[in-house]
C-alpha cells in the first residue's frame, strides 16, 4: 500500500488528506482502507479504494494514524502503515 499525505493549503482548517494507492504484488486492486486514531485507537474513517486502486481520506491535521489495507479476499495479510503524521 502506498500513501502520501496532502497539505490542503487550508491552515486555519488543520484539515490533513491522506491519500494513495492499493496495489496486490504489485498490480493496482482496489482495497478496503480503514484508519484509526493511533492515539485510542478508535475507527475514524473506513473507505473503499476506486479501480485504479486510489483513495483519498479527509481528517484533523493534529493527529497521528494508523492506516490498514485490508484483503477482502482473505489471500493476503492486512497491510499496515503506523505512525502516520501530516507534515
Amino acid at each position: 500500500m502506498l500513501f502520501r499525505i496532502l497539505n490542503t493549503g487550508l491552515s486555519s482548517s488543520k484539515i490533513a488528506v491522506i491519500a494513495g494507492q492499493t496495489r496486490e504484488m504489485g498490480v493496482v486492486k482496489s482495497k478496503t482502507i480503514r484508519i484509526y486514531n493511533r492515539s485510542n485507537g478508535a475507527l475514524l474513517k473506513q473507505i473503499k479504494s476506486d479501480a485504479d486502486g486510489y483513495y483519498k481520506a479527509y481528517l484533523p491535521y493534529d493527529l497521528s494514524y494508523l492506516i490498514v489495507g485490508i484483503d477482502e479476499n482473505k489471500i493476503f495479510n492486512a497491510t499496515v502503515q503506523d505512525n502516520v503524521r501530516p507534515k
